[in-house]
């Protein structure tokens, strides 16, 4: 296993996936702008054979949004969890003001940015018709409720404002539950939080689904998303024990190698084969994936290589202001 500047490198890495998962992101609601682009995500409905061809087969990668925004969680989640699960004392109050700095700071101008072009140019948008998410964008001026909803980090009717702010609240909340889960997994065995967790999440689950509504549909997402982080968490426990596995069996990154491109869209490659899953079933699958690519990254000295380079760490380090700002321009 490569031990030098282990600590440095990881996130290095790291960022530069961050990176480039935001340039899929944004490739994807280019596309997606389009009828036929939308029609191919959405529905499975192909204009040609092209598109059904970079839609059902690994090459739904290149354009892969959903996926792209669970590789972020993850790596999210074992980013914050990381210092909680080597021995730091959660000071709540100090990740709360952390978190909101770098989240919801940003968050903010951007949403008022957005509302002031929403005000200036969405008279221009009657001369232009794309696909249906794209023409329900600035199509108009949000209410004062909803406003004051979405400033409050409620993701109420941003299918208006801008694509890609409705993960930001998701990522929001649930980044405030990863210090306790981290300590958690110090403390106790994985087993054991994995269980009452999972306990919890179905539980949730039901309670949600009953509740309805708003509050029902936006809390399951969150409920729903939280695993991606809570994978991320445990991954970062045992990435110690999961690297040398990797590092010292070969056979591993080969298989893994070749599976990664059926497993990460696997929702796709699926509806390629006939079989028709739903994201949320497809999703544990892609998650699976996306737990074998950061081990084979980290693991395979060429591509750690590649990721480490300066387009990708530079593209890592402003990530977040791409995917937060792409889909004003969307």
């Amino acid at each position: 296993m490569q031990t030098k500047t282990t600590k440095s490198r990881r996130i290095e890495v790291f960022d530069g996936m961050r990176g480039l998962a935001a340039i899929i992101v944004m490739v994807f609601h280019l596309i997606v702008m389009v009828e036929a682009g939308h029609a191919s995500n959405a529905s499975l409905d192909f204009k040609n054979k092209l598109w059904a061809i970079f839609t059902l087969t690994p090459l739904k990668l290149l354009w892969a949004g959903n996926e792209a925004v669970i590789l972020f969680y993850m790596i999210g989640g074992f980013v914050i969890a990381k210092p909680y699960i080597e021995g730091r004392r959660i000071d709540f109050l100090a990740f709360v003001k952390k978190r909101f700095s770098r989240l919801i700071l940003p968050y903010w101008l951007i949403l008022i940015v957005t509302l002031i072009c929403i005000a200036l140019f969405s008279s221009l948008k009657s001369t232009i018709s794309l696909s249906g998410s794209f023409n329900i964008k600035w199509s108009s001026m949000p209410s004062l409720f909803e406003i004051l909803a979405q400033f409050l980090a409620f993701d109420v009717n941003m299918d208006v404002t801008a694509g890609a702010f409705w993960s930001i609240v998701q990522e929001w909340r649930i980044a405030l539950l990863i210090p306790f889960i981290a300590a958690a997994l110090s403390r106790y065995s994985t087993m054991r939080v994995v269980a009452v967790v999972a306990l919890a999440n179905w539980t949730l689950n039901d309670s949600f689904s009953q509740l309805g509504g708003y509050w029902g549909e936006s809390l399951s997402r969150t409920n729903y998303y939280f695993i991606f982080f809570f994978i991320g968490a445990v991954l970062c426990k045992h990435i110690e024990q999961l690297r040398a596995i990797v590092a010292s069996r070969p056979w591993v990154r080969m298989v893994s190698g070749i599976l990664l491109p059926f497993l990460i869209p696997f929702q796709w490659v699926a509806a390629g084969l006939g079989i028709d899953l739903g994201r949320r079933d497809a999703m544990p699958v892609t998650a699976l994936g996306i737990v074998l690519l950061l081990l084979v990254v980290m693991e395979t000295p060429w591509l750690s290589r590649l990721f480490k380079q300066p387009i990708f760490l530079y593209l890592g380090k402003i990530s977040f202001s791409l995917y937060l700002t792409h889909t004003c321009q969307c």
